[in-house]
């Protein structure tokens, strides 16, 4: 999503199918070696934007935003997640 737009459904499908390829790779990578492949990706997604619509500040605040949105999430779904004492209350 970027930074004044909200998620589609369309972005939650592109989500989940990269996460089933995270998911293919995880028994032979690491957790950090998982983050630094997509890190990668990351700067060469932003290096690929058309600078006449998307410069790079405008592109590096979609990235920080939704690391931040991301970051929140996994933590809400900690959190919620069965077996934890928010769940039990």
């Amino acid at each position: 999503m970027t930074a004044n737009r909200i998620a589609t459904a369309a972005h939650e499908i592109a989500y989940q199918d990269l996460n089933k390829i995270l998911a293919k790779h995880a028994g032979a990578l690491s957790p950090l070696e998982i983050l630094a492949i997509a890190s990668n990706m990351v700067g060469k997604l932003v290096a690929l934007q058309d600078q006449r619509v998307t410069t790079p500040a405008m592109a590096m605040d979609v990235v920080a935003k939704n690391i931040q949105i991301g970051n929140q999430q996994a933590v809400d779904q900690l959190v919620t997640a069965p077996g934890t004492a928010a769940s039990a209350q």
